[in-house]
């Protein structure tokens, strides 16, 4: 601390700080008393949040997918035309996946479910939901994704005062995108089986015949892939459950918060009066 008269520095001990405290007691236990009122009021009207979570991993390697990478001789089936992979493996299905699960996409395809559009405005969000961009804002918002270490495992959260219908939420929200994916490579697939067979019938040349065969194989083992009735991008490694306490807020950190806020308000208090 300096001296404003010697214009040096005043050293402050533990012993001094200790002192002061002491000295502030009373202003401290008035904002501890205040706090502790409103911190009551807070827990007591504050709406609970609960927290749902789920883990999903890559659909890689799942029902047909290791063995379509191995169906020719000539390896053409591990071409990206087969189905792309990062560094790690991963399929780009399975990224893509991570990704529109709070697009607008999936958000077009929520607001036909009144349940969705109902179960969010009973969480206390009045904002107009009419329109998809304005619902994947609000999906931006609520939905955490967090990666599982090094692994390509995320945990998808969401929160919201029905702990049921947070739950179900991420469970239609899985739904939702996993079916839009194999929709879209259904049809992408579709469209290549059909150019594939009319190159096949116009091709006479053996190799060429031989490689569009190859290629006409690993679209029909998409497919059937697509076809499977089980999760395509993404498989649920665990399913969706919510805590059977509100995650938010937390009386724990609450209180000893408030506490410690009424001990520096009111030290602070003390101060200010000390040098007037």
């Amino acid at each position: 601390m300096i001296d404003n008269n010697a214009g040096q520095y005043e050293e402050v001990t533990l012993a001094d700080l200790i002192r002061r405290i002491w000295m502030s007691k009373f202003y401290m236990a008035v904002f501890i008393i205040l706090l502790s009122i409103c911190t009551a009021v807070f827990l007591f009207t504050v709406t609970p949040l609960y927290k749902a979570t789920m883990i999903v991993a890559p659909a890689d390697g799942y029902a047909l997918g290791d063995y379509a990478s191995l169906i020719d001789n000539d390896r053409i089936a591990s071409m990206p035309f087969w189905r792309p992979k990062d560094q790690e493996g991963a399929s780009t299905d399975f990224y893509r996946f991570i990704h529109t699960i709070r697009g607008p996409s999936v958000a077009d395809i929520l607001l036909s479910d009144s349940g969705v559009i109902a179960g969010i405005r009973r969480g206390g969000h009045e904002g107009a939901l009419s329109k998809k961009e304005a619902l994947a804002t609000y999906l931006d918002r609520r939905i955490q994704i967090d990666p599982l270490g090094a692994t390509p495992l995320r945990r998808i959260s969401y929160q919201h005062p029905d702990p049921d219908f947070a739950a179900a939420m991420l469970r239609k929200i899985h739904l939702v995108s996993d079916q839009m994916i194999r929709r879209d490579r259904r049809r992408q697939s579709q469209s290549r089986i059909d150019y594939l067979k009319n190159s096949l019938a116009r091709t006479n040349n053996p190799d060429h015949r031989k490689g569009i065969t190859n290629l006409l194989m690993q679209q029909e083992h998409i497919q059937m892939l697509a076809n499977l009735d089980e999760p395509y991008a993404a498989i649920v490694v665990e399913p969706a459950f919510s805590t059977p306490k509100p995650h938010w807020p937390n009386p724990v950190l609450v209180w000893p918060i408030a506490i410690l806020m009424g001990m520096f308000l009111g030290y602070l208090t003390w101060s200010f009066r000390q040098r007037d």
